[in-house]
């Protein structure tokens, strides 16, 4: 019978693999001396050798799944391995385990056919010095290549390949380090005794975050749908947006121990192959031990950190990433968060939000004025307060400057400390209300600021002037789409703070310039930080503190792309096509001639 002869074959290629090492076991003869020496990262050709290093290096972890199964009719024993919990264990178990249980046992008869027909073709041709007890299967392996496999193995590895296995993904894998990314990324492994070559099957699900409205960049008009921790998640809510071939992802593993999924997508035809290149360059030096979130990625590929403005934005709206990509930029994925990194950023996009494109240009400009002034707002107002108290009195109406005087009588402290203390309170309060759980920590944020607010200018600590002004300053700092730029503007009301408090108005106006000056020395992936105010670009002017109509847009942003810069084609507007109807004369028709 066939299934004797492959036992036989079997067992005499399995004797070099079964000899014991020093201690006894068979995998210390293997990862000792012979081919292990020579291909310490390759798969073994011996079952037992393979699970026992799998289950050595993961330290015997309770998550590691070993379903062993014995085909007795093929003479072999195969084994599939995953881990619990990333897995989908329904695929596993009916479209992996179950399918081959199944195919197993009408391999045998299949076989034996197709033995007997070869013979018969043998004997057919008059082949002489061949042994007909071996036919095909008479090829040994070679022991000193881990990987090796006769065309018997092949055949096996065909018939998990084609018929056994019905999952979508399936990959052949012969290293180690391949494999555990492949483990660990919740694929299932499937060994075959006798070959070094194992299969892979994509089983990966697990517990994951469902699509939700983001919380960071919340709207009043547009989708509600944001990106999750998945990165495939991630790129298919993309990919519904952009239904386009030219859509191109790039995929990578950043971390020597994490192994972070971390992808790049962009347009091609639209974007600066250039830019992507530098990006790629970037990534592709970074050398850490682990990317938990894309935080890290943008430290690291950022033009420079001697910065206190974000060079690099980020965002959890799919519509914005997707607006973005079409503009010509690109986007960066990592697989664990749900923030998406663009390149090149520039400061305008700090200050407009998918909604100004949803309703009409004249509300969307008005909004982004708002935007811009309360920027301002926000960054100059307390240092105007302390320069004009401190240097500039003059400035202050006379009936006004009676009563802060009235008001400051009991203040034991200057302006400057006034406000450095309310500020600092404020920024604790506010770190507080966002580190505590939701329920309480708005209401501590509220309660916290009226209470003490009240309790420092009745206990004359604080003029309630000053109360006002850092009230205001708060409610400006939150107008800002982009977090990020918040915490730059945060970051400088302190430095203005003390200008104020050192020279009056003119020490803010020195540091406002040094400001502006620093913002135009920046840029982003070798892309002009202040485009298109520095250098000025009159035709983008119109897409920034303004929003002009959409079909005065045409053409998209000039230093982004240089391959396909015109975004709106003449005669596509449909208001366009109406003026033209109105234009054209009437002609009525003669009733004769009806």
């Amino acid at each position: 019978m066939v299934g004797k002869k492959k036992s036989r074959n079997a067992s005499s290629r399995q004797q070099p693999s079964n000899r014991a090492g020093k201690n006894g076991s068979p995998y210390q003869e293997s990862v000792g001396t012979g081919p292990a020496e020579l291909h310490p990262d390759r798969l073994y050709c011996d079952l037992k050798s393979n699970l026992d290093r799998l289950n050595r290096d993961m330290g015997g972890s309770n998550d590691l799944v070993i379903r062993n199964i014995v085909a007795r009719n093929l003479g072999r024993k195969v084994a599939f391995v995953y881990i619990d919990g990333l897995v989908d264990t329904s695929s596993v178990s009916e479209f992996a385990i179950e399918t081959v249980l199944n195919e197993i046992k009408q391999f045998a008869s299949e076989a034996e056919l197709n033995e007997a027909w070869e013979l018969e073709q043998d004997v057919k041709e008059g082949i002489e010095g061949e042994d007909p007890e071996k036919g095909r299967f008479s090829e040994d392996i070679n022991e000193d290549e881990p990987g090796a496999a006769s065309e018997e193995d092949e055949r096996f590895l065909r018939l998990f390949k084609e018929k056994a296995l019905a999952v979508g993904e399936i990959y052949e894998i012969s290293e180690w380090n391949k494999l555990y990314i492949h483990l660990m990324s919740g694929d299932t492994i499937l060994f075959i005794d006798r070959i070094g070559i194992a299969v892979i099957a994509s089983t990966k699900g697990g517990e994951r975050r469902s699509v939700s409205e983001p919380e960071s960049q919340t709207v009043i008009r547009g989708p509600r749908e944001g990106f999750t921790e998945s990165i495939r998640t991630n790129t298919a809510l993309l990919r519904r947006k952009i239904k386009s071939p030219n859509l191109w992802l790039e995929e990578m593993q950043l971390g020597r121990v994490t192994q972070t999924d971390v992808g790049i997508m962009y347009i091609h035809g639209i974007v600066d192959e250039k830019n992507v290149d530098e990006v790629r360059k970037r990534l592709s030096v970074i050398d850490i031990d682990g990317v938990l979130e894309s935080g890290y990625i943008e430290e690291l590929i950022e033009n420079t950190n001697k910065t206190i403005f974000p060079t690099i934005y980020h965002s959890e709206r799919p519509d914005v990433i997707a607006a973005s990509l079409l503009e010509g930029r690109i986007a960066i994925l990592v697989d664990g968060t749900p923030f998406v990194l663009l390149l090149p950023t520039t400061f305008n996009m700090f200050f407009q939000a998918s909604e100004d494109y949803y309703n009409r240009f004249d509300v969307g400009s008005l909004i982004r004025v708002l935007r811009f002034s309360s920027f301002l707002i926000g960054l100059l107002l307390p240092s105007f307060y302390v320069a004009i108290i401190g240097f500039h009195q003059e400035m202050i109406p006379t009936s006004w400057l009676l009563k802060l005087a009235v008001q400051r009588e009991g203040v034991p402290f200057p302006a400057f400390v006034e406000a450095f203390i309310m500020e600092t309170v404020f920024e604790i309060l506010r770190e507080a209300g966002v580190r505590m759980p939701r329920s309480v920590g708005n209401t501590i944020s509220i309660v916290g600021g009226l209470v003490l607010g009240q309790a420092a200018v009745e206990a004359g600590i604080v003029s309630p002037v000053v109360v006002i002004v850092v009230s205001l300053t708060a409610i400006a700092s939150f107008v800002s789409p982009a977090y990020n730029i918040g915490i730059a503007a945060r970051m400088l009301r302190f430095i203005m703070l003390i200008a104020a408090s050192l020279f009056g108005i003119y020490g803010i106006a020195c540091t406002l310039l040094m400001m502006v000056l620093h913002l135009c020395s920046l840029k982003s992936l070798n892309v002009p930080y202040m485009t298109p105010y520095s250098p000025i670009i009159l035709s983008e002017l119109k897409d920034s503190m303004i929003r002009a109509p959409l079909d005065h847009m045409k053409k998209r942003p000039k230093l982004i792309s240089r391959n396909d810069p015109v975004r709106f084609r003449e005669g596509t507007m449909g208001n366009q096509q109406a003026d033209r109807d109105e234009n054209e004369p009437h002609q009525t028709q003669d009733p004769n001639e009806v």
